[in-house]
């Protein structure tokens, strides 16, 4: 009788396990898909642009009738950008039953301090920014991204600096982070392999209020060209306004945290004119079948800084997996996994076809190139292959 009653409780337990660990559950119990970002907190205006188009596309889904007549749901999962809440959300989202699929994180070390978790409880990720090479690099494969790597944009922007700006001189900051200093990374080891000579290097804090003595360090060397890898509109709208006040001449050049055109732009009151920065995003407003999608974001939330079009594109890629694994009635989290990572030539909005490889990673993903001009970003250079 023990054995039996034994044998009876460990049936139950992997029942359990399994329905949470997505095998074959009838899609009428019901289907949610997870938005996992900085919500709240430094970079929560690309982060809400990321939501708020995650939910046209859920909304345009549930308005077509759903995946086999059910509704999806849509959890924001707030991690604020900080990674020990980015666990949190991934503990949620892993416990809950009619999750299926998760957009985002889209900043690399949350990314990094989740991968292991989503991966254990078999829940796809597709990320839209994220883009530390190596979380496509540990054998994983729930893991998918609609984004170029750093080991992409790095280069790309090294050799535009010295082969389009024909800088002499650069000078690199970057936060301590996982992300910006990745980036600042590629950026150094492109310049030196394209030449340049004079490179210096330091760091800044996230979030400050005044960069006044790494400034004045910068002033001091007079560089051409002064790169900023930070993740925030805000922080490069600070930095480009206190340079030009300490009456620093070298061209701006910003990661793609800077492209926001209130929080960069406008924060910087004119000192962000001639800027230039690097993005994952092309201009979204040059696209024909991306029309219909920018009526309808700036009817509803207003204007576009490019982070949103490839989380539109991200969330129906995810939507259409499921729906396959649904197709006979049941759906597991493994069978979304295996569809998601048979998306062939997707064409959403972004203007290219969507392939990933075996890792999981953009097949000809790009880099795009803006300058700030007439207080707009203007696309100047799409650089691919690098």
């Amino acid at each position: 009788m023990k054995k039996v009653l034994l044998l009876g409780l460990s049936v139950c337990l992997i029942i359990a396990f399994s329905t949470i660990n997505g095998y074959a559950a009838d899609v009428s119990k019901g289907l949610s898909i997870g938005a996992a970002g900085p919500f709240t907190g430094p970079a929560a205006a690309p982060g809400m642009e990321i939501f708020n188009s995650i939910k046209i596309a859920v909304d345009e889904k549930n308005a077509a009738g759903g995946i086999k007549g059910v509704k999806v749901k849509l959890v924001m999962g707030d991690d604020a950008g900080d990674a020990a809440q980015g666990v949190n959300v991934a503990e949620k989202f892993c416990a809950d039953k009619t999750m299926y699929g998760v957009i985002g994180p889209p900043m690399s070390n949350v990314a990094e301090a989740t991968l292991r978790m989503y991966a254990q409880c078999n829940l796809t990720c597709i990320t839209t920014a994220a883009s530390r090479p190596d979380l496509t690099e540990k054998g994983y494969h729930h893991f998918f991204r609609v984004n170029a790597r750093d080991d992409a944009h790095g280069p790309a922007v090294g050799h535009f600096i010295a082969e389009d700006l024909k800088a002499k001189s650069v000078y690199v900051l970057n936060t301590k982070d996982t992300y910006s200093q990745g980036y600042a990374d590629q950026v150094v080891a492109t310049l030196k392999k394209l030449g340049v000579k004079k490179i210096w290097r330091d760091t800044i804090v996230a979030s400050a209020k005044d960069y006044s003595s790494v400034l004045t360090r910068v002033k001091a060397k007079n560089p051409d060209v002064l790169v900023v890898g930070a993740k925030t509109a805000p922080d490069h709208a600070v930095m480009v306004r206190q340079m030009r006040e300490l009456g620093i001449k070298a061209i701006y050049f910003g990661s793609e945290g800077a492209k926001d055109k209130k929080d960069f732009i406008q924060a910087s009151e004119g000192a962000a004119e001639g800027a230039y920065l690097n993005h994952f995003a092309p201009d979204i407003y040059k696209i024909p079948e991306a029309a219909h999608y920018v009526k309808v974001y700036e009817s509803k939330y207003g204007s576009l800084s490019g982070f949103g079009p490839p989380a539109y594109d991200a969330t129906n890629i995810l939507l259409n997996a499921m729906e396959k694994a649904a197709a006979d009635g049941d759906i597991t989290r493994k069978e979304v996994m295996k569809y998601m990572a048979q998306t062939k030539n997707y064409r959403g909005i972004l203007g290219f076809p969507i392939t990933f490889d075996k890792k999981g990673d953009l097949l000809g993903g790009a880099t795009y190139i803006f300058k700030v001009v007439g207080g707009d970003f203007k696309l100047v250079k799409v650089a691919k292959g690098m």
